[in-house]
This record gives C-alpha cells, sequence and structure tokens, in this order.
C-alpha cells in the first residue's frame, strides 16, 4: 500500500509541469473572466460616482463616458477568455459601437465647456 501510494505521488510530481503547460482550464478560465469582469465593474462605477459636475447635462455626459469604458472592458474580458466565436463577434462589435459613443460624447464636452468636470 505504502509502495502505491508512493508511485502515485511521483507519477503526481512528473505531471505536474506537462499540465501546466496545458494552460488553464475552462474552472480557471471561467474565474480569470470573472475577475476581469468584477474589475471592469469596480473601476467603472468608481470613475462614474466621482464624474460629477455642477451642469447636469455635463455630468451625464461624464458618466456615460465612464459606463461606455467599463462596457468595453466587459467586451475585452470575452474577448480574452470567451470560447463562443459568436460572443466573441457580439463583444468586438459592442466595444467598437462603445468607443464611437465615448468619441460623441467627448466632442459633445469639447463643445460645452471641455472634458474636465467643472466644480
Amino acid at each position: 500500500m505504502k509502495m502505491i501510494a508512493i508511485v502515485a505521488a511521483a507519477a503526481a510530481l512528473l505531471a505536474a509541469p506537462a499540465l501546466a503547460q496545458q494552460g488553464p482550464t475552462s474552472m480557471q478560465h471561467g474565474q480569470m473572466a470573472q475577475q476581469d469582469y468584477m474589475k471592469g465593474m469596480q473601476d467603472m462605477h468608481q470613475k462614474m460616482m466621482a464624474a460629477n459636475d455642477a451642469d447636469a447635462d455635463r455630468a451625464w455626459a461624464l458618466k456615460m463616458i465612464e459606463h461606455h469604458r467599463g462596457a468595453i472592458a466587459m467586451s475585452e474580458a470575452v474577448l480574452k477568455h470567451g470560447d463562443d466565436a459568436e460572443a466573441k463577434q457580439m463583444a468586438q462589435k459592442s466595444a467598437e459601437m462603445q468607443r464611437k459613443e465615448i468619441a460623441e460624447l467627448q466632442a459633445w464636452l469639447d463643445k460645452h465647456g471641455g472634458r474636465a468636470p467643472k466644480p
């Protein structure tokens, strides 16, 4: 019995480098995606809360920019960790649309006092 345990332990030690080279398992991949989602959402939330302006219209534009940046971060998590080609295609399209909307909001801010929040 002791010999079986030693052989099993040796086999596990020998297999570990080969398993490590295979990359993350789908469970680990899912956990990494979840971490990326959470980081993106937390960053978005903090930046949206901080994006204030005395003018309600400008405050909305500043907050929406951060909202769209959060959507880009979530799309990038799918592109990095996703397996489904259709989901990745939708994520790519979404990121492109979000970048366009950010540019539109920034252009509007440029015409209405600049991009920096006003106290």
